[in-house]
C-alpha cells in the first residue's frame, strides 16, 4: 500500500480542504504547503515542478510511434503475455463502469490497456493508450509515474494530479518486480470517480503479484525454484516466497512475498541457501524433486513449508539422479501438483499428455475460452524437459505482418518460431492463423524446416508445437477457418478439455482457488449450491472472477450465499436447511443418509451424487448450513 492510509468521511473533508488550498498556491504562485498534502503526493508534485511542468498546461503528445510502441511491446513480450490474462480478470473485477486497466513499461510507455466504453470516450480514455507516455517528467504527478519513481504501489485521486488537465480521474498503481529488485513493469486502474477505492486498490496489488510470480518462474526455467510459506496450504497461493537458486544453490531471484517472510537477513541475491536456512539445500534436493514438501527453519528460528516447482531444471536434476534406459525422461511426480483434476475424465485425458510431449507429438488442445487451454499447453513444455522457451503466440494479439512476426524476416528480428527452437511453440486459436501462416506451418510440422519472409534459405526448427481452439477442428475446417490439409495434422494428439459445468471436481476447484486468497476462507453449502448451479460460460475465468467478488464482500469467516453476486437473478437459490424433511420419517431418514455419506466421502459431493444417482443440487438440499472447510473436499 501508499504510505497513507484512507478512511472515514472526516478524514476525507480534511484532505480535500488541504488539497484545496495546495492546488491554489500551486497554480498561483508556482509554491505549496508541503503539510498540506500525504507525503507521496507532496513529493511528487515537488519534483513535477523541478521538471519545469505547468500544472495549468494540457499535456500535449507523449505517444510512441508504432514502430517505437512495436520495439517496446517486443522487448516486454513476456510482461505483456502473462499480464494480459491478469488485465482481463481484473477489469471483470471492478464493478460499476468509467474505468481502464492498464499496464506499463518500467520507463513509463503503456503496453496494453481494457477501456471501458464511457471512458475510452473520454479525455482521460483518449489520452491512456498504448505508446502514451506516463512519467513525472512527462505528465507530473499520476500514480503510474509516481509508482515508477517510488517503486511503491501509488493512489492518486482527483486534484492531487500536478497537471488540473487530469483532475477529473483517480488512477491506483502497483509495481511488478523481477525478482532481483528491478522493476519489470506496472499495473494501473483509472476510474472517471474520484472516490477513494480502497478495494481495487488491494485488487490491483494482488494482479500485480500473480503477474510477477509468473514472470519469475517462466524467466527461470532453467533453474531450481522453490515456493515457501509458513503454512502449508498456502504452497498454491498468491501469498507464497519464491526463490530461485544458481547450480551451487545461491539465491538468485526472490518475490516480495519472500523478502517479507525472510525479513532480516540483509540482501538475499547471491546469498547461499544454508545461510538463510538452517540445513544445505543439497541435502533436500533429492526429496524436493519427487514432488515432496518439506518444513525447514531459517536462520531466525521461523518454520516454513517448502516444495520445488516442476520446471525444466527439476526435470533434468531428477534425470541425472536416476538411471535412464531410454532417451525419454519419466515425468516428475509432481507434474499435477499444482492444478485440480480429480475429474476422472480429465484426469484420464491428462495422464497421456506426458508421454505425447516428450516423444514430439503435435498437441492440439480444444476447449471453451477459460478451461485451461494455456494452463495444458505449458504442463506439455515441462513434460517435455526440452532446452528451449515456452513461446506463446496469440495470432489475434499480433499486430503487422504476422507471418513476420512467427517466421521472422532478419537476424535482427528471426521471429517467434526461431525463440522456441529447442522448446515449445504455442499458438493460442491457430485458427486465427492467416492461410499463408498455416500453410507455411504444414512445412514446419512435417519436416521441421521454415524460410523467413523475403530469404529462400530453409531453416531447421526443431521445437515441440502444442495449438488449441475454441471450437473442433472439424467445424474450423466448415467455417473456412482452418486449412483442411492442417487440420489432419494437427490431429495426431487431440486433447479436449471439459467445461466447468461438465467437471465433477467443481467442489475442488471452488476450495482451490479460495485458498488462493490472502484470507483463509469457508464456504458454505448453500453458497456452494449457488455455483454449483450456475452454467459458467466463461469457465475458472469467470468462477475466479466471482470468488474474489465474493471475497471482498465477505465480513465474516465463511462466504454465504449473500456473498455471491455476478450470477442471473433467475437461478435457483439452495436452502440453507431442508425444514422440508422435518417432521417426515422417511424424508428425515433420507436426510440423515445423505449427510453420512457426504461424511465419509470427505466432503465430496460429486461422489455422493453418483452413487446415488442423484444431481449435486439434489444433495446441497440436504445439507445443513455449515461451513465448508478449506481443503475438506475433494469433489
Amino acid at each position: 500500500m501508499t504510505a497513507r492510509t484512507w478512511g472515514g468521511a472526516e478524514a476525507m473533508d480534511h484532505t480535500h480542504s488541504g488539497l484545496s488550498r495546495a492546488r491554489r498556491a500551486l497554480e498561483g504562485s508556482g509554491r505549496f504547503p508541503g503539510g498540506a498534502l500525504p507525503g507521496d503526493i507532496s513529493d511528487s508534485w515537488t519534483r513535477s515542478l523541478s521538471h519545469g511542468i505547468d500544472p495549468l498546461a494540457r499535456p500535449e503528445g507523449f505517444v510512441q510511434t508504432a514502430r517505437a510502441l512495436a520495439d517496446v511491446r517486443s522487448q516486454h513480450a513476456d510482461l505483456i503475455r502473462f499480464a494480459r490474462p491478469e488485465l482481463e480478470v481484473l477489469y471483470d473485477q471492478i464493478a460499476g463502469s468509467n474505468f481502464m486497466i492498464a499496464l506499463g513499461a518500467p520507463d513509463g510507455v503503456v503496453l496494453d490497456t481494457l477501456t471501458d466504453t464511457q471512458f475510452g470516450d473520454s479525455d482521460a480514455g483518449r489520452a491512456v493508450i498504448p505508446g502514451s507516455v506516463w512519467t513525472e517528467e512527462a505528465r507530473g504527478t499520476n500514480a503510474l509515474g509516481l509508482c515508477i519513481a517510488t517503486g511503491r504501489p501509488a493512489q492518486v485521486y482527483g486534484g492531487e494530479h500536478f497537471l488540473r488537465a487530469h483532475q477529473d480521474v483517480s488512477c491506483i498503481s502497483a509495481p511488478i518486480f523481477d525478482g532481483r529488485g528491478k522493476l519489470a513493469g506496472v499495473l494501473d486502474a483509472s476510474s472517471g470517480s474520484t472516490v477513494r477505492q480502497q478495494h481495487t486498490a488491494a485488487l490491483v496489488q494482488m494482479s500485480a503479484s500473480n503477474i510477477e510470480n509468473s514472470l519469475i518462474r517462466s524467466g527461470h526455467d532453467r533453474r531450481i525454484v522453490v515456493v515457501f510459506h509458513p503454512r502449508p496450504e498456502y504452497l498454491s497461493t498468491l501469498s507464497v516466497g519464491m526463490l530461485v537458486l544458481d547450480d551451487d544453490f545461491r539465491i538468485h531471484a526472490v518475490n516480495r512475498k519472500g523478502l517479507h517472510f525472510l525479513t532480516g537477513f540483509g540482501s538475499l541475491i547471491g546469498t547461499d541457501f544454508a545461510q538463510v536456512f538452517d540445513t544445505d539445500f543439497a541435502t533436500l534436493i533429492r526429496r524436493l524433486l519427487t514432488g515432496e514438501t518439506l518444513r525447514v527453519r531459517d536462520r531466525m528460528g521461523s518454520a516454513v513449508s517448502m516444495r520445488c516447482v516442476a520446471n525444466r531444471a527439476t526435470f533434468a536434476m531428477a534425470g541425472r539422479g536416476a538411471t535412464v534406459h531410454s532417451s525419454v525422461v519419466a515425468p516428475s511426480p509432481n507434474l499435477f501438483r499444482d492444478i485440480v483434476i480429480e475429474d476422472p475424465s480429465l484426469r484420464r485425458a491428462l495422464a497421456t499428455l506426458p508421454a505425447a510431449a516428450q516423444r514430439g507429438a503435435v498437441i492440439t488442445i480444444i476447449g471453451e475460452t477459460g478451461t485451461g487451454k494455456e494452463v495444458t499447453a505449458r504442463l506439455a513444455h515441462a513434460a517435455a524437459a526440452r532446452s528451449g522457451d515456452f513461446v506463446a503466440v496469440d495470432p489475434r494479439s499480433l499486430s503487422g505482418d504476422v507471418e513476420a512476426s512467427i517466421f521472422g524476416q532478419s537476424d535482427a528480428e528471426p521471429g517467434l518460431l526461431a525463440r522456441a527452437d529447442r522448446g515449445t511453440l504455442y499458438f493460442d486459436e491457430v485458427t486465427a492463423l492467416p492461410p499463408v501462416v498455416q500453410a507455411a506451418l504444414i512445412r514446419v510440422l512435417d519436416v521441421g524446416e521454415y524460410r523467413r519472409v523475403g530469404e529462400s534459405q530453409v531453416r531447421s526448427i526443431d521445437a515441440l508445437i502444442v495449438v488449441s481452439s475454441s471450437r473442433t477442428l472439424e467445424k474450423a475446417v466448415e467455417e473456412g477457418k482452418l486449412r483442411a490439409d492442417l487440420r489432419f495434422r494437427l490431429e495426431g494428439y487431440l486433447l479436449i478439455l471439459p467445461p466447468l459445468r461438465e467437471r465433477s471436481d467443481f467442489t475442488a476447484l471452488v476450495l482451490r482457488l479460495l485458498a488462493t486468497q490472502d484470507r483463509r476462507l469457508q464456504i458454505t453449502p448453500s453458497a456452494l449450491g449457488r455455483l454449483a448451479a450456475h452454467d459458467w460460460p466463461g469457465n475458472i475465468h469467470e468462477l475466479r472472477g466471482v470468488l474474489e467478488r465474493a471475497e471482498a464482500r465477505c465480513l465474516g469467516e465463511s462466504i454465504g450465499i449473500d456473498d455471491i453476486d455476478g450470477l442471473p437473478d433467475s437461478r435457483p437459490l439452495l436452502a440453507p436447511v431442508c425444514p422440508a424433511c422435518e417432521g417426515s420419517v422417511w424424508k428425515e431418514q433420507q436426510c440423515r443418509s445423505i449427510r453420512s455419506l457426504v461424511n465419509t466421502h470427505g466432503g465430496s459431493i460429486s461422489k455422493v451424487a453418483r452413487q446415488l444417482g442423484v444431481s449435486r443440487t439434489t444433495v446441497y438440499k440436504h445439507l445443513e448450513e455449515r461451513p465448508f472447510l478449506l481443503g475438506s473436499s475433494r469433489g
